[in-house]
């Protein structure tokens, strides 16, 4: 039986999905490292999901887009690199996508678009495993937009409960308040199909504190 869309949807949503997320802090500990408080948490993600994050989601819109046109990726995967300047934050997502591609290869070997994530020597970024799988699930793109966002949220909040202790609700609220603050922009990144156009919107603090994150052996996430 194939599953559907919305199903999927929710499976990838799933912070015990075996795909490597679990270990990913969405920047927060490299943040929390480099002198932010726990107090400037939602503003940190309201501005990562700005930034780092509608990168990452329109990314997964266009090679979702590839995919079911049966498109190479290449293109795509060239231009999330060229706006993620950090190579940290570069290396960390296509760990994530290594992982997320191992199990749509594994749930999906005939897929067409699974298949043409050949192997390359970096490997692929997250959102671009991400947009493929949704190709094949047949997810539509403004749902691929809000999972993008929502996931890359979640991993924060879950890493922000192991290093800020706190209430749980609280770190509810963040991922709504986060998820909410970009809302507004979720049809326009939806209706993205080039790699041309994929916003260019940086974070040159985060991706600072992710360069010298990558350097420390005192660290229990990604960056």
């Amino acid at each position: 039986m194939t599953p559907s869309a919305h199903t999927i949807a929710l499976l990838l949503a799933d912070a015990r999905l075996p795909s490597g997320g679990y270990a990913f802090s969405s920047g927060l500990e490299p943040a929390l490292q480099g002198g932010l408080t726990p107090g400037e948490v939602g503003a940190f993600l309201r501005a990562r999901a700005r930034t780092t994050t509608m990168v990452d989601a329109a990314t997964a819109v266009v090679a979702r887009a590839a995919g079911i046109r049966g498109d190479a990726y290449s293109p795509v995967e060239r231009a999330w690199a060229a706006r993620t300047p950090s190579r940290a934050a570069r290396r960390s997502s296509r760990e994530l996508g290594r992982g997320l591609q191992r199990l749509a290869t594994n749930l999906w070997p005939a897929s067409p678009p699974i298949v043409r994530l050949i192997p390359t020597v970096d490997g692929w970024s997250r959102p671009v495993v991400l947009g493929a799988v949704a190709a094949h699930a047949g997810l539509d793109a403004e749902s691929l937009v809000r999972l993008a966002v929502y996931d890359d949220m979640a991993c924060a909040v879950a890493a922000l409960l192991k290093l800020e202790p706190g209430d749980p609700i609280d770190g509810v609220r963040l991922v709504i308040d986060a998820c909410a603050s970009v809302d507004t922009f979720t049809t326009q990144l939806a209706a993205l199909a080039s790699p041309e156009a994929i916003p260019a919107a940086s974070a040159p603090q985060s991706e600072l504190w992710a360069e010298t994150h990558a350097l420390t052996n005192r660290r229990l996430f990604r960056a």
